[in-house]
């Protein structure tokens, strides 16, 4: 990804999660509760478990398949890009052949600017939130197709294929952390729940 892309991502999309979680209504029975000890640290280590581990893998894993749909859809072989980008997928480089096809500089142009589109869509899917989520994919919508935007940020239009891959990601995501959620709220003192509580 380039850092146009980077910055769409930090300063457009990140924001509605952010907002939509200061807008959550506070968990019952707060004020019944114990005080936590001075010792408790704001973020555990299965807050960061979560994040870095299973969580951060299976949305890396969306983004892979994303960026390589889009080769697939090319018709490129994912082992022929090996070390590719030392002569080609970049001005004045040289024809990419794949499939028996070859790729003049400006088809691999383009196709990296979807590839960094499919990434970006990956990364944003995979951190959606209910009220945020409008807000979210239109502003997404708009910098994968909206030309000159897409162009800026260093993208192009994706097809349907990335969408279903990062769609299947980011829900799995979902129900992953619901049934996490479940668990901890009705086994809460049960020793494997409270790996994945924070």
């Amino acid at each position: 990804m380039n850092n146009p892309s980077i910055l769409a991502i930090d300063l457009g999309t990140e924001i509605w999660p952010g907002m939509a979680m200061c807008k959550e209504p506070m968990e019952g029975g707060v004020m019944e509760r114990e005080p936590r000890t001075r010792k408790k640290v704001l973020v555990s280590n299965t807050l960061l478990g979560y994040s870095y581990t299973y969580a951060g893998q299976i949305q890396s894993l969306g983004c892979f398949l994303s960026y390589c749909c889009i080769f697939w859809y090319h018709g490129i072989n994912i082992s022929d890009l090996w070390m590719s980008a030392l002569e080609s997928w970049q001005e004045g480089g040289k024809d990419f052949l794949s499939n028996g096809r070859t790729f003049s500089v400006e088809e691999q142009l383009y196709i990296n600017r979807q590839a960094c589109s499919a990434w970006q869509v990956g990364i944003v899917f995979g951190q959606y939130s209910n009220f945020a989520l409008i807000a979210e994919l239109g502003m997404l919508i708009a910098m994968v197709y909206v030309p000159g935007l897409n162009t800026f940020l260093g993208g192009a239009p994706i097809p349907l294929q990335c969408w279903a891959v990062v769609a299947g990601f980011g829900i799995f995501l979902i129900v992953l952390n619901e049934l996490r959620k479940y668990f901890c709220r009705k086994y809460p003192r049960n020793k494997i729940v409270r790996l994945f509580k924070w």
